[in-house]
């Protein structure tokens, strides 16, 4: 899939231009020079307002899509911030032993979400999304309301993979990528991600909240023998996974009765290797129609390449004139510059159009919707199917090649490559997540509010990305990912200089300021590089990464044990503190007990020795003192391998050189390529690389068609074995 760096990508590719009409395209005279010019020639950028109102005349279905990614978001981020917590303290697991937990869960999500992004390129998002939430029922059931071991580890083993994790592997990302178009991806994306991030900070917020003003609820059982389901004290952190349970339900009721299988297309904003088809077919439609003077014919010629027989008019999820009274300057100026793409667009007498102004010009959008088709339905419907066998053996042949084709792309390495080279940032997030909650409540407490430190970090990635996506729209994706990897990387340095509330608040802070500046952009730039129709199984491959995280989860839990120990000896089974002082008449030493909120503690203080009872672990008279500044400075250290290991494969990542080129740009020395290492962009060659382009046939990159079966895909190694074709 040909992707070019933002400069250009969101343009129209010269070939392409408004007919006049709502539908139609009127195709130039097919010459291969002029082809040329017109491709290298750069094309304008859509303002922020453009952006925004391309973005309001997108489908409703746009909404539904968000509204699930809120609901699964607040689950499955409430449950991570508070899962380690929660295992250690009610179910009495050690920081080694939950840390492993924590990672074998992780591979097999990782397993189970593979299976899952091969699905839905299959089956589609529809049925993924409501066969995932049926088994995630179950899972939160026997997580909120289990109250053994054997129930957590059903929910954290079986479960949560199955549902889970199905919906974890950028599910709706496929969705949203088939309900948007080039130049209303990354403003698209950009609100998924931060309505992604309202739901974290959301579910933050109601943690703490409920663990604030909440007391512990204690259920009997009607039989007195303790022993039922629903019976038992119920926690403030238990009580929130309750109703992380009710939003599962919800999510199952809406994506059962309103999720959808569409994809959306404008005829005048096509993905890259759309307009690759388009090229094809145009040339021969156009070998076939050239004797043909009626023009109402030739563009519903041109109409039919791009558009399936059963599209239809997209209805927006605001209507026109709402927008032409909310936006008047800005509406009416887009619209002006549509009137005036009409105007120019005139023929002479030998019928040949004006192309120079023509293919600067972009105008108004135009969607399309149509039913999205799957593997799965085309199999279905094929003549040729002799039996069900056949056709899962010719399915999963399919599949495996579909695996190696994609593997052959360019574009799957340099998102491959770049997860791998990041790895060591996003530690950061898994620091955040499972050593931040531990770290503040046994040095500070419990009236701490952890989870709304925690939420600085995505509420900065909820205000911060739209207004960062509109002002760096312009610029090439590592002009804008380069300095905030930076930025993330440096941070932990405020928590080794300051282990306290105070250095965990600024941490979060910087923290947020490199992630808004780099993640929602490389999503955008990895969703524009999946090939069309194979999105699910593109994604899956180029999360390889995601094989690692279990192994940080092990490891944080090793470092919680290292450097952040907990007091086991100065809390309850429940994770309270035994911060109560009692007094023991029983007791031959005359010495006080300390209790918790739930019950009496093995904890006995002399009077003459100690007046308080711990509320801390720093006060806990059996603790082990520890140096937590230790592992904050090793986090940071991890966390700068990041930068410098993506600019030392910059060039090849921002895709403007073939291997030729001095093993592609990687051993180029000049100053745009030092400078690179802040996000300098890369100009200097701009002249030699589209020349050599030209000399090696201008197709740089693999092109993979998911309709084409497998069998009759054809292979082609470019000159100097720089790139392989998959048609």
């Amino acid at each position: 899939m040909f992707h070019r760096s933002s400069s250009t990508s969101n343009g129209d590719d010269g070939h392409a231009s408004d007919g006049g009409g709502p539908l139609s395209l009127t195709t130039q005279d097919p010459t291969t020079s002029q082809n040329q010019e017109n491709e290298e020639k750069p094309q304008p950028h859509p303002t922020g307002h453009e952006s925004l109102l391309r973005f309001l005349l997108l489908p409703n279905q746009v909404l539904i899509v968000l509204a699930l990614e809120f609901l699964n978001s607040f689950r499955s981020f409430g449950l991570r911030f508070v899962l380690y917590n929660y295992v250690t303290n009610e179910f009495g697991i050690s920081d080694v032993k939950a840390g492993a937990l924590l990672g074998t869960k992780g591979f097999i999500d990782i397993l189970f979400g593979t299976i899952g992004s091969i699905m839905v390129d299959m089956i589609g998002v529809r049925r993924i999304s409501i066969i995932a939430m049926s088994v995630a029922i179950i899972g939160r059931t026997l997580l909120a309301f289990g109250r053994s071991t054997t129930s957590l580890y059903l929910a954290l083993f079986l479960f949560s993979p199955c549902g889970d994790a199905l919906l974890s592997v950028g599910l709706y990302r496929v969705a949203l990528k088939k309900l948007t178009t080039p130049l209303t991806r990354p403003l698209a994306f950009a609100m998924s991600y931060a309505v992604s991030n309202l739901a974290g900070a959301l579910a933050d917020v109601c943690v703490d909240k409920m663990r604030s003003s909440l007391k512990d609820v204690q259920i009997d059982d009607e039989n007195g023998g303790g022993g039922g389901y629903l019976s038992g004290v119920f926690t403030p952190i238990r009580q929130f996974i309750v109703v992380t349970w009710v939003i599962v339900l919800v999510t199952f009721g809406i994506a059962y009765c309103f999720l959808e299988d569409w994809t959306v297309i404008d005829p005048n904003d096509l993905d890259d290797d759309e307009k690759r088809k388009q090229s094809t077919t145009t040339r021969h439609q156009t070998s076939s129609v050239e004797n043909e003077t009626d023009d109402d014919d030739h563009d519903a010629t041109t109409t039919s390449i791009i558009l399936p027989a059963d599209a239809l008019p997209a209805s927006p999820m605001i209507r026109p004139h709402l927008l032409q009274r909310w936006f008047p300057t800005h509406y009416d100026s887009v619209q002006a510059i549509e009137d005036e793409h009409h105007q120019l667009e005139v023929s002479n007498d030998d019928n040949n159009f004006s192309t120079s102004t023509m293919i600067r010009r972009r105008s108004f959008p135009k969607y399309q919707m149509y039913r999205t088709r799957y593997n799965h339905d085309t199999q279905a419907n094929s003549p040729n199917e002799e039996n069900s066998s056949t056709s899962r053996c010719s399915g999963l042949i399919k599949v495996i090649n579909q695996v190696i084709a994609i593997l052959k792309l360019r574009n799957t390495w340099r998102v491959l490559i770049f997860g791998f080279l990041s790895f060591t940032i996003v530690l950061d997030w898994t620091a955040s997540e499972i050593v931040l909650p531990p770290f503040l409540e046994r040095r500070f407490g419990e009236k701490i509010p952890i989870y709304t430190i925690q939420s600085i970090n995505l509420f900065g990635c909820l205000i911060l990305p739209p207004f960062v996506g509109a002002l760096t729209t312009g610029r090439e994706d590592f002009q804008i990912v380069m300095p905030g990897l930076w930025l993330m990387a440096i941070s932990p340095i405020f928590v080794a200089l300051s282990p306290n509330v105070g250095g965990a608040c600024i941490w979060q802070i910087v923290m947020t300021i490199g992630e808004v500046l780099w993640s929602p952009r490389i999503i955008s730039w990895t969703a524009s590089l999946a090939p069309t129709g194979m999105e699910g199984l593109f994604f899956a491959i180029t999360s390889a990464r995601a094989i690692l995280g279990p192994i940080t989860d092990a490891v944080m839990g090793t470092m919680n044990d290292k450097y952040n120990t907990n007091c086991p000896e100065c809390r309850d089974q429940y994770g309270h503190f035994c911060d109560v002082v009692v007094n023991n008449n029983d007791n031959a030493n005359n010495a006080v007990q300390c209790v918790s909120a739930q019950e009496e503690c093995n904890l006995f203080l002399d009077n003459q020795q100690q007046q308080s009872c711990p509320q801390t672990c720093l006060e806990c008279p059996t603790w082990v003192p520890t140096d937590p500044s230790t592992f904050w400075y090793l986090l940071m250290i991890a966390g700068i391998a990041a930068p410098l290991s993506v600019w030392l494969f910059l060039p090849f990542l921002r895709g403007a050189h073939v291997r030729d080129d001095r093993c592609y740009g990687l051993f180029r020395v000049n100053k745009a390529r030092i400078f690179g290492i802040c996000g300098a962009p890369d100009d200097a060659d701009q002249e030699s690389n589209i020349n050599i382009r030209r000399r090696q046939g201008r197709q740089v990159y693999g092109h993979l068609d998911s309709n084409s079966s497998s069998s009759n895909s054809t292979s082609s190694v470019m000159a100097n074995g720089v790139d392989i074709e998959l048609t």
